[in-house]
C-alpha cells in the first residue's frame, strides 16, 4: 500500500470544529417506538445526556447524517467535474462474455427493471454501465471499492485488473477519504450539539395530498417535530493523514451544504433541512501529544477561571470529550488558545 494511504502512522492529524446554522426547518425523525418522547406524532431524535444533574434528552443532528450527505456530494462532484468512460472503451476494458461484462450486464438489468433471464443488447449494457476514473459506485458490486483478501484475490482478480486498467486507484478517491466495506475512512465527524442549553423545537401540522384530486386526503393529518431556522449546532472533524487533495474532496460536501444544494434530513423537497456551516477552528496536532500528561491537563484546564468557550459554544455539559473542550477554549484576557497548556504540540489555524 502506498504511504500517502498508510494509516498505521501518523503523519498529519488535524481537528476542525463547524458551527452549523438552521436556515429552515430540519428534521431528522426519532423512527418507530419514540412517540412517548413527544408531543408530536412524529418526533425528532433526541440524544439523552447523564450529567451529574440528572438525565435529560436534547435534540442533535446524527453524525451519520453529516457523514452521508457530505460523503454523497463529494462523489456526486467529483462525478460531474469529470465524464464516464467512452462505450467504446468500456468495450475494451470489459469484452463480452469476460467476469466484469457479467456482472455489469446483471446490474444493469435490475436497474432496468429486467429478470436476469430476460435479452439485453450489449450495447445497452454498455450504455447504462457508468465507470469514472476517480470514484466508484458503491451501489453497484461491479464497480464499488472493497477489500479483496488473499484468500479470494485470484476469484476476484478480474475486477482488479479492470479497475486498474480504468485508470482508477484502488481504493477510489472518495473511500480514501470516507472509507469502505472493510476499510475505515481518513475523517470522523461527532454528532451536533445545540449550543444552547434549550433548543426550540417547531411542531407542524401536515396533511397528505391525494395525487387524484389535488386535494387534502380524509384522514391524513399528522403533526411532526422540526427544529427552526435560526438554531446553532457544533461538531467537530477529526482527519487523519489526510493530503491537501483529500481536504480539497471535503471541502466540495461542505460548499454543496452551504450552497443549499445539499440538505440534511427529511422532507428536503419541501424546503426542510438548509443550514450552513462556518469552520471556526483549526487544530494541527503533532504526534508527541501522546507525550503530554493530558490526565492531569485537561481537568484543570477546563476549570480555570481563565480560560473560556469560544462563541456560543455551550460546554458546561459534557457532551464533547474532554480534550475538544479544551481545545475549544480561549483565554479570557488574550482571546488566544491554550497552546502553552499541551506543550506546544497544537498549533491553533
Amino acid at each position: 500500500m502506498p504511504n500517502d494511504l498508510n494509516l498505521a502512522r501518523l503523519t498529519n492529524l488535524e481537528v476542525r470544529l463547524y458551527r452549523l446554522e438552521t436556515k429552515s426547518h430540519l428534521r431528522i425523525g426519532a423512527g418507530e417506538g419514540s412517540a412517548d418522547l413527544a408531543a408530536a406524532d412524529l418526533p425528532i431524535i433526541r440524544a439523552l445526556l447523564v450529567t451529574e444533574a440528572g438525565e435529560k434528552r436534547v435534540p442533535y443532528i446524527p453524525a451519520s447524517s453529516l457523514h452521508g450527505v457530505i460523503r454523497a456530494w463529494v462523489e456526486k462532484a467529483k462525478r460531474s467535474r469529470t465524464t464516464a468512460l467512452p462505450a467504446a472503451q468500456l468495450r475494451q476494458l470489459a469484452p463480452p462474455g469476460g467476469e466484469a461484462f457479467k456482472q455489469a450486464e446483471a446490474e444493469v438489468k435490475a436497474f432496468l427493471g429486467l429478470r436476469p433471464e430476460d435479452p439485453l443488447q450489449e450495447a445497452d449494457v454498455y450504455e447504462h454501465w457508468q465507470v469514472y476514473s476517480t470514484v466508484c459506485n458503491p451501489l453497484l458490486d461491479v464497480d464499488k471499492c472493497e477489500r479483496i483478501s488473499g484468500r479470494e484475490s485470484e476469484s476476484r482478480r478480474w475486477k482488479v485488473n479492470f479497475l486498474q486498467a480504468a485508470g482508477r486507484t484502488t481504493p477510489c478517491e472518495v473511500c480514501q477519504v470516507f472509507g469502505y466495506m472493510g476499510q475505515r475512512g481518513r475523517v470522523k465527524i461527532s454528532n451536533a450539539f445545540p449550543a444552547t442549553e434549550q433548543t426550540p423545537v417547531d411542531i407542524i401540522t401536515r396533511v397528505a395530498i391525494n395525487r387524484l384530486t389535488g386535494a387534502a386526503d380524509e384522514g391524513k393529518l399528522f403533526n411532526l417535530e422540526a427544529i427552526p431556522p435560526g438554531c446553532v449546532f457544533y461538531f467537530f472533524v477529526i482527519m487523519e493523514n489526510m493530503s491537501a487533495a483529500h481536504k480539497q474532496d471535503f471541502e466540495f460536501g461542505i460548499r454543496a451544504i452551504n450552497l443549499q444544494l445539499a440538505s440534511l434530513g427529511a422532507h428536503s423537497t419541501v424546503g426542510f433541512g438548509m443550514v450552513e456551516l462556518a469552520q471556526v477552528l483549526t487544530a494541527d496536532i503533532k504526534p508527541a501529544i501522546f507525550d503530554q500528561t493530558l490526565e492531569t491537563i485537561l481537568p484543570t484546564l477546563l476549570a480555570s477561571a481563565d480560560y473560556r468557550p469560544r462563541n456560543d459554544l455551550h460546554l458546561d455539559e459534557e457532551k464533547y470529550p474532554q480534550f475538544f473542550r479544551a481545545l475549544a477554549r480561549v483565554h479570557t484576557a488574550t482571546g488566544q488558545p491554550p497552546v502553552e497548556q499541551f506543550g506546544g504540540q497544537i498549533t491553533f489555524v
